[in-house]
């Protein structure tokens, strides 16, 4: 069951209708899609296609086999198993040579760093195969895929070594977002309104994998503790696997993601070092690498350097696993998601949702093709006479124009209300803002709430416009 990719399918198409061969490389985080989206389009195109799929912790003489037995199912032979990788490409050039070049030959290899082990010479090979004989074609298009992220940006798409400058196209697959969630769902037969959507979204995010899970036959709170809390559930111990299957040397990652996990509003590098006792130029590159697999955004604390950088974790299942997973016995969840502890968190939970719908958020305000930068903002009071402000979502457009949009994020079961004491806090928020920014900037206070916000005296004079949910679908 395949939806949205309306983008990267419409990528995929320009490709194949070039004049030329092509190297693809496909990066995202595990259990996204990436396989599914290859196939889904060689599937409704019609090319020729074959498929390779590295094994984890396999050795090199079993990948080989594995390679060699697609080649002969494919292509009806019986071939011996070779040593090398080069032999192994040798025997693929020999079936595809005499094809004929009138349709384009897609040659795809999943999960390649699995198969490109320490000292394989798989990377080589590829190189080798690709330089003096796919590119000289103009048939083929050659797909690699890998969902550790950083390996695939480091070792093909940024490559200093045999395949420096040889990948043609580069395809991004990021997690679907509220609107491709819901018509999932609602293909596979669910009915679940946009709030119950929202708050399986709090959980499994926009990955594939889990969304595809769900029993439309079941409640959402069913659905999330038989994937979560029972001994036989698919995600009980996801957590751990993911890491290890994605990053050679997994601790550092796993301890970073441990604490950037419990606190929504981020640490810096330096303050992440600190907690861990290390250094800070030790945790570079695990930063970077989860990072680029998308477990973690990047931003600034407004007006500040560089060296200010927020790492926030992204992940909703990382979320989710931290707080009412890890560590806790076997949970009754239609109970714990009714409790006070689990209204507090999915404010939090919802907070981040908005995070990672700021496209969606800007469409709404009508600044769509505004070019913006989102910060987090706060002000510590230096002394008992002065009052300190925090600002989670703060929407800076840079396009010169000095306006700044103040996000309030609110998750209620009903209409939120702005009381007068409420008022003067907002208030007291944005002179706090204005002062310390010598009132540079032209400010909205937008409010982002579940189920819209109650018009009395108190909205009109404080909010500029207010989004519902279900405009962020």
């Amino acid at each position: 069951m395949f939806v949205a990719r309306e983008e990267q399918l419409a990528k995929m198409q320009e490709i194949v209708e070039k004049k030329s061969s092509s190297f693809v490389a496909i990066y995202g985080r595990r259990r996204v899609g990436k396989t599914e989206f290859v196939r889904h389009f060689c599937k409704i195109n019609r090319h020729f296609f074959i498929e390779f799929t590295g094994k984890r912790k396999t050795s090199k003489k079993l990948q080989i086999t594995s390679f060699i037995d697609v080649i002969d199912r494919t292509f009806g032979i019986a071939s011996e198993i070779p040593k090398e990788w080069a032999e192994a490409f040798s025997l693929l050039r020999d079936n595809i040579e005499p094809m004929k070049p009138t349709q384009k030959k897609i040659i795809f290899i999943d999960e390649l760093p699995w198969i490109d082990s320490h000292k394989s010479g798989f990377l080589e090979e590829l190189a080798y195969f690709w330089n003096n004989f796919l590119s000289t074609r103009d048939d083929i298009v050659l797909i690699v895929c890998g969902s550790a992220a950083s390996y695939m940006l480091k070792k093909v798409i940024h490559n200093r070594g045999p395949l420096h400058g040889r990948v043609t196209d580069i395809i991004e697959m990021e997690q679907f977002d509220l609107t491709a969630t819901k018509e999932l769902l609602v293909k596979q037969g669910c009915t679940y309104s946009d709030k119950s959507i929202a708050e399986l979204y709090m959980v499994f995010g926009g990955v594939a994998k889990y969304l595809r899970a769900i029993s439309c036959k079941k409640t959402p709170e069913e659905n999330i503790q038989d994937l979560c809390f029972s001994k036989t559930g698919i995600l009980h111990h996801e957590y751990e696997d993911l890491f290890s299957s994605l990053f050679s040397n997994a601790k550092t990652h796993y301890h970073l993601m441990n604490r950037l996990s419990t606190h929504w509003k981020g640490y810096t590098q330096l303050e992440l070092a600190n907690q861990l006792k290390t250094s800070s130029s030790s945790i570079t590159i695990s930063l970077n690498e989860l990072y680029a697999s998308s477990f973690l955004s990047k931003s600034t604390k407004f007006g500040k350097t560089k060296k200010e950088t927020i790492f926030r974790a992204m992940d909703c299942f990382s979320f989710f696993h931290h707080k009412w997973i890890k560590g806790n016995a076997l949970t009754n969840w239609s109970i714990t998601s009714r409790s006070q502890s689990y209204k507090s968190w999915a404010g939090f939970a919802f907070e981040n949702i908005c995070h990672m719908h700021i496209k969606q958020i800007k469409k709404v305000l009508g600044i769509p093709a505004v070019p913006t930068q989102t910060h987090y903002w706060s002000y510590i009071p230096k002394n008992k006479d002065e009052t300190g402000a925090q600002i989670d979502m703060l929407i800076e457009h840079t396009n010169g124009s000095k306006n700044i949009d103040i996000v309030e994020c609110k998750y209620y079961d009903g209409l939120f209300t702005i009381n007068k004491a409420y008022k003067e806090k907002l208030l007291t928020k944005m002179t706090v803002f204005n002062e310390k920014t010598e009132f540079k900037y032209n400010i909205r206070l937008i409010f982002i709430t579940a189920n819209g916000v109650k018009k009395n005296e108190h909205y009109y004079e404080v909010v500029s416009q207010d989004i519902l949910l279900k405009e962020l679908f």
